[in-house]
């Protein structure tokens, strides 16, 4: 089976207050891969499980293409498990390779008993409110894929079918049915046989925040061409990015991420940080790095501080404890 060595597939899970579960409680992440191939998922144990107490446990569990394949391997899997607290900047990483089998019938995990304990957290990451939350990441590297991962799987002998998209703000955007349903995993459940869209031709996005007439027009334009507009603004980039997000195209978040990493400033540092907190990516992490090296950027941007607390006050409340931090280590 061909192998796709540059693929990674990310999974996170965010705990509030992991002392507040009972032991053995778990969690589950939403399933990461392309469908087809091997696909994987965590598990965390937010207060630990079996003999393990006062701390996470956390598992990778790998799952066959074929929900009843009974001899199968994949081999040196790396499966990377990161524990971040809910103010950026600090975190605890562990790495394993593990060579996945199926086991019993059960799909095979490999992972840590104990992750991090509760002291830890309270000490190398700085947890200090009853309300903390933990983000648990996992990255998984050098799964088999049963197809290329990248690649346009269209059977272009089929019969080209239009799909006209709907937008609040213009006329509909018509586009390539088989390109959609080949680059989004959500366009392509929707577009399913059994599915409305699928017998109108009609996917309606009027009632979606994001999608402008100029924005959607930008995602249909990557999915074509895999390029952004080198020429685009601020908010045009975090559009794109949460509609990434929402219709599962892992390119073009990828994309959008490394645009706006380009445009981080201290002007926009925390307006973009205001749109990404808590999402536990490089852009988030990047801009609490900023504001973690300058003492002094937040004072400039005093005139900001008063629109960060009325419209997204879980960062006005990371703010004051990341101040809070910085006076107890001085």
């Amino acid at each position: 089976m061909p192998r796709v060595s540059a693929s990674v597939e990310e999974l996170e899970l965010v705990v509030a207050s992991p002392w507040t579960y009972a032991p053995g409680e778990k969690l589950y992440s939403t399933i990461a891969g392309p469908l087809g191939g091997f696909r994987c998922q965590l598990t965390v144990y937010p207060a630990g499980k079996g003999e393990v107490r006062n701390a996470i446990s956390a598992y990778v569990r790998v799952l066959p293409p074929e929900k009843n394949m009974q001899e199968w391997e994949c081999e040196n899997v790396q499966c990377s498990i990161r524990v971040m607290s809910s103010i950026m900047g600090e975190e605890i990483l562990k790495i394993r390779t593990h060579t996945f089998t199926p086991r019993d019938g059960r799909p095979p995990k490999c992972g840590f008993h104990r992750l991090v304990t509760f002291q830890e957290l309270t000490h190398a990451l700085g947890l200090l409110d009853g309300d903390s939350k933990v983000r648990v990441r996992a990255s998984v590297s050098n799964l088999p894929f049963a197809k290329p991962r990248n690649g346009l799987q269209i059977d272009f002998s089929a019969e080209l079918k239009p799909v006209r998209i709907l937008v609040p703000d213009g006329p509909p955007l018509i586009f390539d049915q088989r390109i959609l349903v080949a680059r989004s995993e959500y366009f392509q459940k929707m577009l399913a046989a059994e599915c409305k869209e699928s017998s109108t031709g009609i996917v309606d996005l009027r009632q979606d925040a994001h999608a402008s007439h100029q924005r959607v027009s930008a995602m249909l334009s990557f999915l074509q061409t895999k390029c952004l507009d080198q020429d685009m603004d601020l908010e045009l980039a975090l559009a794109l990015q949460a509609m990434a997000d929402k219709f599962c195209l892992r390119d073009l978040r990828e994309a959008a991420r490394c645009t706006l990493k380009d445009m981080l400033s201290e002007e926009n540092v925390l307006h973009i940080l205001s749109q990404v907190l808590d999402t536990g990516g490089d852009l988030e992490k990047l801009c609490w790095q900023m504001l973690q090296a300058d003492g002094g950027l937040l004072v400039r941007q005093e005139d900001q501080l008063d629109a960060v607390i009325q419209q997204t006050p879980a960062l006005a409340k990371k703010l004051i404890l990341l101040g809070k931090r910085k006076m107890q280590k001085t």
